[in-house]
């Protein structure tokens, strides 16, 4: 996946996205949590030690400073480890967040255009990013913390088998208990719950976001009390959700505390004897190593908390992969084959109209003409006719109904990237990225030099402007053109469109926002030899030179 990989997404793929980065944060992980284990077995050796010196005479002849300097490092390796292993696994969770946003990218660019106009709406867009939220959770909140408990039950049982040997069954039998039997348990009590839970959320956060664009309305009508209710029968549901959650996790834990002490009162019962009335250890177990068994099951109790609430992660994580796989499929299964085209020398339309949606607008006049090479069209027609609408379907934005032919041959334009490749389009809306302005204008032409840059900005009267600003090309542009005027940004988009030199040229109110003096420009731009299309379609509600030579389609 870090390949940007089309295919579908799974766990294992998460797990070999950046494997180094990975290891890495396990490692130190690993180094942390069975120092965390070690310091406290070490610790309750070296204090019932020193206590049974002490209490045998010979403290002044005991060694304090070995174990002393044990339980120092391994105090500073669990914090060392603890710390470490948060720098490292988020590091890697933001590779692994940049992977998944790839990702989806790669499936929008090999969606249709009309399946991407519905993927841009924002409840869409506000599950996919809490579903890569979720998604990125899963390495850190399941897999990471099942591999240190079973390091730490690994390390308990070498433990166990050093105190007496036969402890060693009773601790398999614990390790299973908690790394399998109550983690399967979890999933089999809650895994529903938790898949609820993610659709609920996405229902309510979508009937959240149309309360604002709908308060009016409801509020005028009279239905705010109404929709009110159903919201409050969502929270409700919500929260009876996650109280079952919070009681199965609650339960699991409950279950893995009553395990752990379970297996200290195995271990005493089978460590200790009755002998005159009274419980003494056996004498063939060192009490010392017996309290720093009993420590260190406590500490490996607590490395096992983490699983009790894996489930949920992994929930969460199952239903976040299944939603973004259905991106991937339905890009796979709507995507269209592109379709060659021969050199352009006349375009025909007949009764053509543009449509949002796949579903064509019968509201919509149609339109009909024909170009040939060395011609321009001018599209006319009331506010509201679709001008806008039927540039962008001959730019292969939008669908429509009717029919195209090139050189008298019925072909398609819609998403076909053989069609894109011959057509320059300059949208009603300037955009503009936040990258500098050399970025900005190379979209057209990636290769161009800068004196090609610096030709296309004189002609369009921004050369003298780019000079003087303290990083000329360079200089970084906020988003949506927020730090330039509305005629700089729409003279730097037809620049760029310029810079492609493409055989077609759609341009959508291309002097929307310019002055007399840069209104020329453009026209002598457009009719000069260096930047004249073969074909020219244009809309404008401002007069220009280039209406003289044009023809008037009206919509």
């Amino acid at each position: 996946m870090s390949k940007r990989n089309p295919q579908l997404l799974t766990f294992k793929s998460l797990l070999l996205d950046n494997p180094f980065g990975l290891l890495v944060a396990l490692q130190i992980g690993i180094v942390g949590s069975l120092a965390a284990v070690a310091l406290l077995g070490v610790s309750g050796w070296f204090l019932s030690a020193a206590g049974l010196a002490s209490a045998m005479g010979t403290a002044l002849t005991f060694n304090y400073f070995t174990p002393g300097a044990l339980v120092r490092l391994m105090a500073i390796l669990r914090t060392a480890g603890r710390y470490g292993e948060q720098v490292f696994s988020h590091d890697h969770l933001l590779g692994l967040l940049r992977s998944l946003r790839l990702w989806v990218w790669d499936q929008r660019v090999n969606t249709p255009l009309n399946q991407v106009h519905r993927q841009t709406k924002g409840d869409l867009l506000q599950r996919l990013v809490g579903d890569l939220d979720q998604i990125i959770k899963w390495p850190l909140a399941v897999v990471m913390p099942w591999v240190y408990g079973l390091l730490g039950c690994v390390a308990l049982l070498a433990l166990g088998a050093w105190v007496e040997a036969s402890l060693v069954w009773p601790i398999i039998i614990y390790s299973a208990m908690q790394l399998l039997c109550l983690p399967w348990f979890a999933n089999r009590l809650a895994m529903s719950s938790v898949y609820r839970m993610q659709a609920l959320s996405v229902h309510r956060r979508s009937r959240f976001m149309s309360v604002f664009s709908a308060l009016i309305t409801l509020t005028i009508r009279g239905h705010w009390q109404h929709y009110s209710e159903r919201l409050t029968l969502l929270d409700e549901k919500q929260r009876k959700l996650q109280g079952q959650l919070q009681r199965v996790t609650s339960l699991v834990k409950l279950l893995g505390q009553t395990t752990t002490f379970l297996l200290v009162g195995v271990m005493f019962a089978m460590c200790l004897s009755v002998e005159n009335e009274s419980l003494v250890i056996e004498p063939t177990i060192p009490a010392t190593w017996l309290v720093a068994l009993v420590l260190a099951t406590l500490g490996v109790n607590e490395l096992m908390q983490p699983i009790a609430s894996a489930f949920l992660a992994q929930g969460q994580s199952k239903v976040g992969l299944k939603r973004l796989n259905q991106l991937q499929r339905s890009a796979l299964e709507t995507a269209d084959k592109p379709k060659s085209l021969p050199s352009i020398e006349s375009l025909s339309v007949r009764n053509f109209a543009g449509s949002h949606n796949n579903v064509a607008s019968s509201a919509l006049p149609c339109v009909n003409f024909t170009i040939s090479g060395n011609e321009q069209i001018k599209v006319v027609g009331t506010s509201g006719a679709g001008k806008s609408t039927t540039l962008a379907a001959l730019a292969g934005d939008l669908d429509y109904r009717g029919e195209v032919m090139l050189n008298s041959v019925t072909v398609s334009l819609f998403d076909n990237s053989s069609w894109r490749e011959k057509v320059a389009y300059l949208p009603q809306q300037s955009v503009i990225f936040q990258q500098s302005l050399r970025a900005n204008l190379l979209l057209g032409k990636p290769d161009a030099t800068e004196a090609e840059l610096f030709d296309v900005l004189q002609l369009l009267g921004l050369k003298a402007w780019v000079e003087a600003l303290p990083s000329g090309l360079d200089t970084l542009l906020g988003g949506q053109g927020r730090d330039v005027s509305g005629g700089q940004a729409r003279r730097l988009c037809l620049a760029r469109i310029l810079l492609r030199k493409a055989p077609i040229l759609i341009l959508d109110e291309p002097f929307d926002g310019l002055d007399s003096d840069s209104v020329n420009r453009v026209c002598d731009a457009l009719e000069g030899a260096l930047y004249r299309p073969e074909f020219l379609i244009y809309v404008s509600h401002i007069e220009s030179a280039l209406d003289q030579n044009s023809t008037h389609v009206t919509l």
